[in-house]
């Protein structure tokens, strides 16, 4: 599920409606702007991915935006919300900060927003509504007054940000006890941990209005520290995670099959990008790697791209593909050599066992594992003399679309 953007016109509804303009060097506006103090956090934000595809005059506004939203953390303000279709007006707990460089159009505010809220996740306290507001000179339209919503106070931010920065902190040291070997056995640490921490919030997914009912599903707290989320949720927890283990990482928007809005992530592994969706790889808290770095060509047989998404480039590789990489892809219906692969995962401690087939093979494998006295017969012939045996599997888990097979140990 992915979070609605309401983009709100505030000043074209001031020119319609013949109130005051708001022209260059007067303000006419009391509202207090949250203008940053000019400390440099460029640090922070200048490698991001969607910073970095911005032009320079929208890097300017995403780093004022940045500024006012780390100086205004422990402070509650006011923002006033203007709707200019229903010509209605709402306040919310927020941020009025004031652009040094006005933006030109409604599609540079819209894609200084997405930039913003797609690269940090961090400030999972940023609601789904903004607006912005400015001056006319002739027939130029000018906005340099950009209003963004908390979903909670400074209090709950604060307690919030403790409890959230604690989950990241355990699974952090955690990852490092495991002793990863590179960028890829990273991501797969760290993927595999926030599927067992984390359940689909299906309650989401049965209300008109989810984003009022359950703000939290759609961010990394909802994730890691309730441990309930949607995609949206998924996604950005997958992003924050990957982000403390200095891995590249995005949001791509888009659609199932079906036309239902979905989120999933690219990610940089190794300098080759990559389709990773950790919600669709946590089937009923079912863990398997069918959506595990795909390439782009691949993701398209199942999700749908947005055009709006802001440096979602075509994925070609395949190197960091999980069946590839672990030696999981197999072009075979030979029970035998079927049996060797398990045999292997069993010696390994596996509690999952997860393989991939090419399309040809599909089918032949997938009766062999159904035949679950053969496999158990076949696999523990290989194991003989190991001192482990195959494991019972009450069930296990079929992506026809991916020709991927993943037993559960019982």
């Amino acid at each position: 599920m992915k979070k609605l953007i309401t983009a709100i016109s505030a000043a074209l509804m001031l020119f319609m409606s013949g109130c005051s303009f708001f022209f260059p060097g007067l303000d006419e506006s009391d509202e207090q702007s949250d203008s940053g103090s000019g400390i440099d956090y460029s640090s922070e934000y200048d490698g991001k991915w969607c910073y970095q595809r911005l032009s320079p005059q929208l890097k300017i506004g995403y780093g004022e935006i940045y500024a006012a939203v780390i100086e205004n953390f422990d402070i509650d303000n006011t923002v006033t919300i203007t709707d200019s279709e229903l010509g209605t007006e709402r306040e919310y707990n927020g941020l009025r900060v004031e652009l040094s460089r006005p933006l030109k159009s409604n599609d540079d505010a819209k894609r200084l927003y997405t930039a913003f809220v797609s690269d940090n996740p961090q400030f999972f306290y940023i609601g789904n509504t903004y607006s912005f507001e400015g001056y006319r000179t002739g027939r130029t339209d000018h906005y340099n007054v950009f209003c963004i919503v908390f979903t909670m106070t400074a209090q709950e931010r604060s307690t919030a940000s403790v409890r959230l920065e604690d989950a990241i902190s355990q699974i952090r040291t955690s990852l490092i006890n495991s002793s990863p070997s590179g960028q890829f056995e990273t991501e797969l640490f760290l993927h595999d941990e926030l599927a067992r921490i984390c359940s689909y919030e299906n309650r989401a997914s049965d209300t008109v209005d989810p984003i009022t009912l359950y703000p939290n599903a759609f961010t990394a707290y909802g994730a890691l520290v309730e441990g309930l989320a949607v995609c949206e949720g998924y996604s950005r927890a997958m992003q924050l995670l990957l982000h403390r283990s200095g891995i590249e990482a995005t949001l791509v928007g888009g659609f199932d099959m079906k036309g239902v809005a979905h989120m999933w992530n690219l990610v940089t592994i190794d300098g080759r990008n990559y389709h990773l969706d950790p919600t669709w790889n946590d089937n009923s808290d079912r863990l398997h790697h069918s959506y595990f770095n795909l390439t782009t060509d691949e993701i398209l047989k199942s999700h749908t791209i947005d055009s709006d998404n802001i440096g979602v480039d075509t994925c070609t590789a395949v190197e960091a593909n999980y069946y590839l990489r672990n030696g999981r892809l197999l072009d075979t219906v030979k029970r035998d050599e079927i049996a060797d692969v398990i045999a292997r995962a069993v010696i390994h401690g596996e509690m999952l066992i997860d393989l991939r087939f090419a399309e040809n093979t599909f089918a032949g494998a997938r009766l062999f594992i159904n035949n679950r006295e053969l496999l158990i017969q076949k696999v523990n012939s290989k194991l003989k003399g190991t001192g482990f045996s195959m494991w019972n599997y009450d069930e296990y888990n079929v992506n026809d679309i991916y020709h991927t097979l993943t037993l559960y140990k019982e």
